[in-house]
């Protein structure tokens, strides 16, 4: 168990950038530091090429130069993430650079994994090995985000089956998948990611059971706490489940220019 809100907030922001670093070297290019790493998977979209600061950095305005540089040299949109109140100098240096503000989701974490509730009846979890299994949560995670199927592709690559710091988990009913969910591990830190249940499959409380299953995982891989990244609609959930409020992260956006 991490101790104190303050230590479950830098282990958050750590996953969060190894997390990203990790999709980063199974799928594009990773530049930076390990404490600020810039990943560009290559996407045509902001969300999927990022900036993410772990702590305070030593010179902002340095830094927002650089990665705007090695963004540019890729051609893609990106997004700068900072969890509100880890370095407010870098987000001023990042608005002077031009970029803005795009929201941000909350950050959770669970201080300590203890109980995990049994699988409810009929809800089968499966542990991603074989590329018969990723064709399952690809597809999951693209009907559940509502995302091209070409971006899931790019994010969630055969190779990261051999990966021993992320697995990949599925639910089925009857043989019929509803849900999928995945966990990376830094650290004792189990980061949950890409909890995607298909419209046709909500409000039955499957993604829940899967984000408990990656944290189960997560648990099997050495982890003694958790942490997420919530929307407004799946926060209330993760507070049932335990997890704490750690504070928003602050996205800014930066657009190539026509």
């Amino acid at each position: 168990m991490v101790g104190g809100l303050d230590a479950l907030g830098r282990a958050a922001d750590v996953n969060l950038a190894g997390a990203w670093a990790s999709i980063g070297g199974h799928s594009g290019e990773v530049g930076g530091s390990l404490d600020c790493p810039f990943v560009a998977t290559g996407l045509p979209a902001a969300f999927f090429n990022g900036v993410y600061a772990t702590g305070p950095v030593d010179d902002p305005d340095r830094l927002i130069a650089d990665a705007s540089d090695f963004m540019a040299e890729r051609g893609v949109p990106w997004l700068l993430w900072v969890r509100e109140g880890v370095d407010d100098a870098l987000l001023d240096a990042g608005r002077r650079a031009g970029l803005t503000d795009a929201g941000g989701p909350l950050a959770m974490a669970l201080p300590a994994i203890e109980e995990i509730p049994p699988v409810r009846d009929g809800l089968e979890i499966t542990v991603v090995r074989d590329a018969t299994g990723l064709e399952v949560a690809r597809d999951l995670a693209a009907r559940g985000f509502d995302m091209p199927r070409e971006f899931i592709d790019v994010l969630a690559t055969e190779t990261m089956l051999d990966d021993p710091a992320v697995v990949m988990v599925t639910g089925s009913v009857d043989d019929v998948p509803v849900a999928t969910a995945l966990v990376s591990v830094t650290g004792r830190t189990a980061g949950i990611y890409n909890v995607a249940t298909p419209p046709e499959h909500r409000r039955r409380g499957y993604g829940e059971a899967l984000t408990w299953a990656a944290v189960e995982e997560g648990r099997r891989l050495g982890c003694d706490h958790s942490t997420l990244q919530a929307s407004p609609m799946g926060a209330p959930i993760y507070r049932r489940m335990g997890y704490l409020d750690l504070g928003t992260y602050v996205q800014l956006a930066h657009e190539p220019a026509e």
